[in-house]
């Protein structure tokens, strides 16, 4: 008798964690690589191989509509005509990509990458374009964006905001988020002035 119970006994807890398991299968996935991230319980994480917090750089989207790599003749439609395009230096530039050339692509103050017929993002201004915005599953960063709104999403990474000793970036503060799970060697920098996003930079080390 004592092991027919301690079987039923056994028996419910499976049934419990296999429901716990299906319930948060249903979880919305918008949260992912965040703070309310139900779970994977993002700000508790901390390992040497994944990134506890994290924006997804497949799902973002400018405006909505355009992915950050993108075709150029779409990136057009969105962003508009370039104000110049600069052919990349083998000798001096970064070899960012594996084709041997590639150009930058400026427009008021904000940058891509063309990598034959690809635009690719690098960085955009919100004060030179204040009708532009990166959506996100979990939040859309633009001129509005504050940093306490950041901060409920990316505690661990606002807790660590900084600040460069740069002429460009004297008065703004920086908020580092990864931009995959795993650790990789590209993240998001945010930048922040008067506590409100102005800036965002896909960052790439040499």
């Amino acid at each position: 008798m004592k092991f027919k119970t301690h079987l039923l006994a056994c028996f419910s807890l499976i049934l419990l964690t296999a429901f716990h398991a299906c319930s948060q299968n249903n979880d919305p996935e918008r949260y992912l690589g965040t703070a309310l991230a139900p779970r994977a319980k993002g700000a508790q994480i901390d390992t040497t191989k994944f990134n506890s917090e994290y924006i997804s750089y497949s799902t973002v989207m400018i405006n909505g509509k355009l992915p950050l790599d993108s075709r150029y003749a779409e990136f057009l439609k969105v962003v508009g005509k370039p104000d110049s395009l600069v052919d990349s230096n083998l000798e001096m530039d970064c070899p960012f990509f594996e084709e041997n050339h590639y150009q930058y692509v400026h427009f008021q103050g904000n940058l891509f990458y063309l990598v034959n017929d690809t635009a690719v993002f690098r960085e955009i201004d919100f004060r030179r374009r204040p009708d532009l915005a990166l959506k996100t599953p979990a939040i859309t960063l633009n001129n509005k964006t504050t940093l306490e709104e950041v901060q409920k999403l990316y505690p661990k990474s606002v807790s660590k905001i900084r600040t460069i000793e740069s002429s460009a970036y004297l008065d703004l503060q920086l908020v580092d988020v990864g931009a995959s799970k795993a650790y990789e060697d590209a993240w998001w920098i945010l930048f922040f002035k008067d506590k409100k996003l102005v800036m965002v930079e896909m960052y790439m080390p040499c």
